[in-house]
């Protein structure tokens, strides 16, 4: 387990560095778009590659390479039958990848029609977003063997590289809207060619850090049993491991058909959601499936339950504060980090009000990562697909009958209640197939960090009120302060409360330290 955490913080620390760049990148993203015409076009055009970004980097191809990887390197007695599996997963992939990047360009109008079909009656946005799609799309390519080669690392136990490359994206972006911005038709056509930019350095860096156990070759790739039973396993994966980003996908389609802004709302709410998620979620998942997958062979039982009961004992102990605080400090946060140049007012209310509603499902969101790798630990990703078909169709009901009354934050309350809905299949299956006993300890700390995350709560709502009454009539830097001052505050009574409750101890941080 020490090993593992250790690995979770390598990740979580490099991936919390890539966030802080990405709230820079947001920022200056809403000072020169705002909630415009130009602005939904570009987030409906980046929403495809940033789908399998985020699936494919995050879940998915992790989900399908590393266990039969694993397999390879443990079964095999020198390192020529993995340097082979990695060169023939490498050389189909680039092969798939370049000819999808092919097909989307040349259909890309089609795809904008699906994506986004209320642009159907408003032809600049959709030949906007038509634009930005073509120039955006060959990112698909690089960022699929960044995957790939990240994939490779883990199962080496090298993180740090994977974790860093979403940093080189997010500057690339801000970089874009300096340099680019004067010299093309607008912010949009440069934050594009910022996202093409930002894949090829994020490829540099993975080919780089690969280099220190293969030197992967592109070649005609032979098809054996391991590379069909990858396949078999990443196909399902995608969506399995998907699910959120596939109800984020849904969320754009029916908000298109809202007034010009909303999508840009669900995209700024969004990204602030994503980061807990990331931090703690995401790198989670990232660090115990390749720990776990390797427990599972090994035929270990007692180290299979240590971690996952302690992975979703964490998960809790971080999600539970982080979402009353993302709902109840929604509009200040919104209000600081967005509202000047062209996103207004109108704009802080409504993504405010979207956030509020993604909050609600982080914890959901954070424990699917948990859940999910024990399925694809075990090489089973069809049954995450199965829940995830359901859960879609769930939340494309629950959004079209909520949109009616809540417009975008309608959206965002039937992703999270979807993400719930997730979240209890995904356990009752696994506890049905003996996959997962939830012991003593999870279910006393659960209880305990509740009403630590309650009254941290409490404390929080009337600070806001208290401190943010009117926000609009203070400085910038009288807010940034306000909000670091409340935020200082509740982490005290939280990290207070969980000590007084015992969830943790401190001879355990100590032992921890020590070694």
């Amino acid at each position: 387990m020490q090993a593992l955490f250790r690995s979770f913080f390598t990740v979580s620390f490099y991936t919390l560095f890539s966030r802080i760049l990405g709230f820079v990148r947001d920022i200056f993203i809403a000072k020169y778009l705002g909630s415009t015409v130009i602005a939904d076009a570009f987030f409906v055009a980046f929403r495809i590659p940033n789908f399998f970004r985020r699936v494919l980097a995050e879940g998915a191809y992790s989900a399908a390479l590393i266990p039969v990887f694993s397999g390879v390197v443990i079964d095999s007695k020198d390192d020529h039958e993995a340097a082979d599996f990695v060169e023939n997963t490498m050389s189909l992939l680039l092969f798939v990848t370049i000819l999808l990047t092919i097909i989307f360009f040349f259909g890309m109008p089609y795809i904008i029609q699906i994506l986004a079909p209320g642009f159907s009656s408003n032809q600049e946005a959709f030949d906007l977003a038509v634009h930005f799609g073509k120039i955006i799309f060959p990112y698909l390519i690089f960022i699929s063997l960044v995957a790939h080669f990240t994939s490779i690392m883990n199962v080496h136990g090298r993180f740090a590289a994977g974790s860093l490359a979403p940093s080189i994206l997010n500057i690339s972006f801000i970089l874009s809207l300096f340099i680019l911005t004067p010299q093309l038709p607008s912010a949009g056509h440069a934050l594009s060619y910022g996202v093409l930019i930002g894949g090829l350095f994020q490829f540099i860096l993975m080919y780089k850090a690969v280099l220190n156990f293969y030197r992967p070759r592109i070649k005609l790739p032979k098809i054996n049993d391991r590379l069909k039973k990858f396949f078999s396993l990443f196909g399902p994966g995608v969506i399995g491991s998907g699910v959120i980003q596939l109800n984020i996908i849904v969320g754009t389609i029916i908000a298109s058909f809202l007034p010009i802004g909303a999508i840009s709302h669900i995209y700024y709410a969004d990204r602030l959601n994503q980061l807990p998620l990331a931090i703690f979620g995401i790198a989670m998942g990232i660090v115990l499936l390749p720990s776990l997958s390797k427990a599972i062979k090994e035929n270990s039982s007692a180290k299979i339950h240590t971690m996952q009961n302690r992975s979703l004992d964490f998960c809790l102990l971080i999600s539970f504060p982080s979402a009353i605080g993302l709902y109840i400090l929604s509009k200040p946060i919104i209000f600081i980090l967005f509202e000047r140049g062209a996103f207004l007012s109108e704009d802080t209310f409504y993504t405010a009000q979207v956030l509020s509603m993604f909050a609600l499902g982080l914890p959901a969101y954070i424990l699917i990562k948990v859940l999910i790798t024990c399925y694809f630990s075990r090489e089973d990703t069809k049954t995450p697909l199965y829940i995830s078909i359901a859960i879609v169709l769930l939340n494309i009901l629950l959004s079209i009958l909520l949109i009616q009354s809540m417009r975008e934050m309608g959206i965002a309350l039937a992703t999270s209640i979807s993400a719930w809905f997730n979240v209890f299949l995904l356990y009752f299956i696994l506890k049905y197939r003996n996959y997962i006993a939830l012991d003593s300890r999870l279910m006393t700390n659960s209880m305990k960090i509740i009403i630590g995350s309650a009254i941290m709560g409490l404390v929080c709502y009337f600070l806001n009120i208290s401190m943010f009454n009117q926000m609009e009539n203070h400085s910038l830097m009288a807010n940034i302060m306000a909000l670091l001052l409340i935020i200082i505050v509740c982490k005290i009574i939280y990290v207070g409360m969980i000590f007084m409750l015992k969830v943790l101890k401190i001879s355990e941080i100590r032992e921890y330290i020590q070694k």
